[in-house]
């Protein structure tokens, strides 16, 4: 990091220094060195930046005006110099995905924040730190600065800029930009949860703080987490709720006090106030990570009493709040519509810890209104759109029916997912990792529910075309689906194209049957740790990780015989205690104490049924046939947790910095996880713990484990990993039985975490500067990209792409390289 900081203060030779401003004054900055793109970035793990690969080696110098510098592509790029307009923004063909570099000045040491729009990242002063990509005014990151010379250099992000350090309002204080606010409820008086983030400008660790919040004559306290250096966190405030709230809104006064009971800070805000038989927004603890979400609601107009009500999970489009989704739906009889956010407006496209928000709010809200699991329905429009395709072939025996509005498949058929050279074994791999987002592996899900297709044929955003291949690839197969195309209409037509009458009346004939009439299944699945049962069938265990995995299923129970076809399944679980005697309405039934024969390829064996609470596991053997066996056990890959790298990233997560290293590895890891962290709580609306290795101990053995660093410089490794079939040390890599040397070098991998039955450990680490420098920006975070169980590469992947990666594969069933692991390496 210190390199690129000594090798920024030459651009003082190109840049004039901004006058002075007053101590209180922002600076803003009004002039750059830009250069336009200098690699190939697209929605993949694997890209290329020229700029990138200099700073990874260290070799990034002082841009000069007018010099020359060649993309990975070939392309010679010119340093420019750009400024400003009036109001501070940058823009121009170099603010799309290129590279901007400033020096300004700074009039006082102390706490400062920096404002930064529309651009993807920013090094200041060396080190990395998060942008705001998509221009929501999110983002004020809380710096330490001295007095002097501040270095910048941007990657920016969608083609315009802005950029300006302001002073912080104190050391430690209340950000009171992205609150995550719930609305106070008039028949739900006692207390909400708000989440506000706190940030530290200071450059020691901020401990014993306490939030005080006043409302309505009530005062509750809520004892906040530690903060390190330079972070900020938005952390759970208890919000008191009187019982008489007045219809304007709930005043609240908040104090942020030390352990001396010293005000350091104070905020305010108004929450809204609604009734719970109304539109309404409530929060909630996720178990994700632990931070503060929310989701919105329209709840019925009325209740007849005639049954539970119905549930129609909706999904916002890119840009959306969950508020707007939810409240664009007029109030129903007997039914709920809950949104879910997707942890962002752009969050996760419903995808990875988006498809995980909408699952959590189904089933927070399922269980808070009481809502019919036969009666519930999947929707959204745009992104929602594509997010119902995606969570309704995951997800296929919870909704009676889905119903995309406006929506595209997948990133391959609209939003340019990344692909990679035919035949090449470790692209293969890496094509295989994302394989959670090929909504095409797994529509035959469909067949569960009926499925509703709306579109506008005039979509000037997300092609009719998208619909019309659905509604041509659902003609081969489905039985009970509906296409509707409105003529004239482009991509948002009002709230119609989401409370569609035509779509709540399809909504309406279709119930889930009863679980014991489900006597006929098909299931696909491509990682049953995202999606691993329909019904009574659970697939445990796969024979190729990854790849889509299907059983066809029919149970005759006045026969007490069972048939299964599967592919690539090695172990899947029967629950059939639905069919028990006495449960239920379905006639004949099963009854414990005689034997269920099951066919399975091909092959008859005779299972114990001696307890209808009892699943019956089939096992596949070496030779191929079956046999009874026993559930996927925590040391083994199952529903539990499986893979790939970035499944790591739950379980209420900890980021764990080394202590352990050199001087300069120690500084590369803390700011690799404060930005990682930085990077979260921006793309995902996320909280988490960010410690040294020191600090962690087994008390909270199931929560996931993000290390950075080798195992020689963080303290916490061989706390967390036992066994595991890899290791990183100074100098060298080794796994697959290989040990491949060089101070290049980066691996990321993931592995059980040791004593946890749930909990994953993602390593990420580097052999030296360089290759851990390497990993400074790999795109994890981004929906439609993912990385195999383990990849090794090297810093030339930054020039070469896909070349530059050394070794990819995903472990076995056991998590180890043995028998029935795959891996691919560059010789």
């Amino acid at each position: 990091m210190r390199i690129l900081a000594l090798a920024l203060l030459l651009i003082a030779s190109t840049l004039e220094a901004a006058s002075l401003p007053s101590i209180q004054d922002p600076v803003v900055v009004r002039e750059v060195l830009a250069v336009e793109s200098l690699g190939v970035r697209r929605r993949s793990a694997v890209y290329t930046d020229a700029l990138e690969a200099r700073l990874a080696r260290g070799e990034f110098g002082s841009p000069a005006e007018g010099e020359v510098i060649t993309s990975t592509t070939g392309t010679e790029r010119t340093w420019a110099r750009l400024e400003a307009d009036e109001n501070g923004w940058f823009q121009g063909p170099a603010m799309r995905g290129g590279w901007a570099a400033a020096r300004i000045e700074i009039p006082r040491s102390g706490a400062w924040r920096l404002d930064l729009r529309g651009a993807s990242m920013a090094y200041v002063n060396g080190e990395p730190h998060a942008g705001d990509v998509y221009n929501l005014g999110l983002t004020r990151i809380p710096l330490a600065l001295e007095a002097g010379t501040c270095e910048l250099l941007f990657r920016t992000g969608r083609g315009r800029m802005r950029a300006a350090l302001e002073p912080a309002p104190s050391g430690v204080y209340f950000e009171e930009r992205d609150r995550t606010v719930p609305d106070a409820l008039h028949e739900e008086p006692g207390e909400v949860l708000l989440g506000h983030i706190v940030s530290n400008a200071t450059d020691q660790v901020a401990s014993g703080l306490i939030a005080v919040a006043r409302a309505g004559g009530l005062e509750l306290s809520t004892d906040l987490a530690d903060l390190p250096a330079e972070s900020q966190r938005k952390l759970a405030i208890r919000i008191p709720v009187p019982e008489d709230l007045p219809d304007e809104g709930l005043a609240v006064e908040l104090a942020l006090n030390n352990a001396d009971g010293v005000t350091l800070h104070t905020s305010s805000l108004t929450l809204g106030v609604r009734s719970a038989g109304g539109k309404h927004a409530r929060t909630f603890v996720s178990e994700i990570d632990g931070s503060v979400q929310y989701y919105a609601v329209t709840p019925p107009s009325e209740t007849t009493g005639d049954g539970q009500p119905a549930l129609v999970l909706s999904l916002h489009g890119a840009s959306v709040e969950a508020r707007n989704q939810a409240f664009s739906y007029g109030q129903k009889p007997d039914l709920y519509v809950v949104a879910p956010t997707n942890r962002r407006p752009y969050g996760f496209d419903w995808e990875d810890w988006g498809r995980r928000d909408a699952i959590e709010v189904l089933e927070l809200a399922s269980e808070r209104f009481g809502t019919d699991p036969r009666r519930t329905y999947l929707t959204g429009h745009s992104m929602g759109g594509h997010g119902t395709w995606q969570v309704g072939a995951h997800f296929p025996d919870r909704f009676a029916a889905i119903a995309p509005s406006a929506g595209w498949r997948d990133f391959w058929s609209y939003a340019g997912g990344g692909t990679f050279t035919e035949g090449d074994p470790v692209g293969d791999l890496f094509t295989r990792a994302v394989n959670t987002s090929r909504t095409r592996l797994l529509d035959r899900n469909y067949l569960s529910g009926g499925v509703y297709v709306l579109h506008g044929d005039a979509d000037n955003n997300v092609p009719v075309t998208e619909a019309r291949a659905m509604r041509a690839r659902l003609a081969e197969y489905h039985p009970n689906f509906a296409y509707y195309e409105r003529a004239g209409a482009g991509h948002w037509w009002g709230n119609a194209c989401v409370d569609w009458p035509p779509l709540f009346e399809f909504f309406a004939d279709n119930v889930l049957p009863a679980q014991e009439s489900w006597q006929s299944l098909e299931f696909v699945t491509v990682n049953p740790a995202v999606s691993s049962s329909f019904g009574w069938l659970s697939v445990q265990a796969q024979e190729v990780w990854l790849e889509p995995s299907r059983v066809v299923a029919r149970l005759q129970t006045g026969e007490r015989r069972v048939s299964l076809e599967t592919s690539n399944v090695t172990r899947l679980a029967l629950d059939l205690s639905a069919f028990a005697v006495g449960r239920g309405e379905a006639e004949p039934s099963l009854a414990a104490g005689a034997p269920v024969v099951a066919t399975i390829d091909g092959s008859e064996l005779e299972l114990t049924f001696d307890s209808p609470e009892k699943e019956l596991v089939l096992h596949k053997d070496l030779d191929g046939s079956w046999s009874a066996g026993e559930r996927a056990g925590p040391e083994q890959k199952g529903p539990h947790r499986a893979g790939p790298f970035k499944e790591a990233f739950g379980n209420r997560m900890l980021f764990v910095y080394a202590t352990r290293g050199t001087p300069e590895e120690n500084a590369w890891s803390r700011a690799k996880a404060r930005y990682d962290h930085e990077t979260w709580r921006y793309r995902g609306n996320g909280a988490v713990d960010l410690i040294a290795d020191v600090d962690l101990d087994d008390g909270d053995i199931d929560r996931g484990v993000i290390l950075y660093g080798h195992r020689e410089m963080n303290a916490a490794w061989d706390m967390v990993l036992a066994d595991a079939p890899f290791d990183a040390n100074r100098g060298g890599i080794e796994v697959d039985g290989r040990l491949i040397e060089g101070d290049d070098l980066a691996l990321l991998a993931v592995h059980p975490r040791r004593g946890s039955d749930t909990a994953s450990v993602a390593v990420i680490a580097g052999t030296g500067l360089e290759g851990m420098r390497t990993t400074d920006n790999l795109p994890y975070w981004v929906s439609g990209v993912a990385y195999p169980d383990w990849t090794v590469l090297d810093s030339t992947f930054l020039d070469l792409g896909l070349e530059g990666i050394r070794g990819a594969g995903f472990f076995n069933g056991e998590w180890s390289t043995g028998e029935g692991a795959i891996s691919a390496w560059r010789e």
